[in-house]
């Protein structure tokens, strides 16, 4: 009777130790673990070198993109017969990041568009190209890539191929992809 107590007794003493050193690891979670986004992809910390302004200097105009913890915005000037004007391009919020390498200088940013290119309005024989808040785009994802990321500088590609927003942040990821051929073209930008 003595040794069943004490088999009983043991049994049960292990069941609690394995049930504290299970629900110990349950508490450890990571700290991107609870934020509701898909494994590898990141808020934007306020001491990213992503943050700032980044202009892009081209032989017809500059492309300015102004990057937040929570914002991407394009815009630029462009010189056309003389004449150069202001244009405000594609613009989201709700960014968030994955990173291709361990030194986090390259990888892809993902943005919920809030401005985006209206084709009901754009007219592609006069070069004249309308982004707005009501284009069909607006309220789904993009992404664009960036390389080469230094304090000074960086290379960004937006994405540019058959489809042009995603309904959600995992068709996002899935789709605009180097390895799909959504980024050829990379602008040369530096810190302003």
């Amino acid at each position: 009777m003595k040794s069943t107590r004490f088999v009983f007794g043991r049994a049960l003493a292990v069941l609690c130790a394995l049930l504290f050193v299970s629900f110990g690891f349950m508490s450890c979670q990571q700290e991107d673990d609870d934020n509701g986004l898909p494994d590898g992809v990141y808020e934007l910390s306020d001491n990213s070198a992503l943050i700032g302004t980044w202009v892009n200097s081209y032989s017809g105009g500059t492309s300015v993109y102004k990057i937040t913890s929570s914002t991407f915005d394009n815009s630029g000037t462009s010189s056309y017969n003389g004449t150069t004007s202001t244009y405000d391009s594609y613009a989201g919020n709700n960014l968030v990041v994955s990173y291709t390498n361990d030194e986090a200088t390259s990888g892809y940013i993902y943005i919920k568009y809030t401005r985006a290119y209206c084709s009901t309005h754009s007219d592609p024989t006069t070069y004249t190209y309308i982004y707005d808040e009501d284009a069909a785009d607006v309220g789904k994802w993009y992404a664009i890539a960036f390389k080469e990321l230094t304090a000074s500088s960086v290379s960004l590609s937006g994405a540019y191929g058959t489809v042009s927003s995603t309904s959600t942040l995992e068709e996002a990821i899935s789709t605009f992809t180097i390895a799909n051929g959504y980024f050829s073209t990379y602008s040369e930008c530096v810190k302003q």
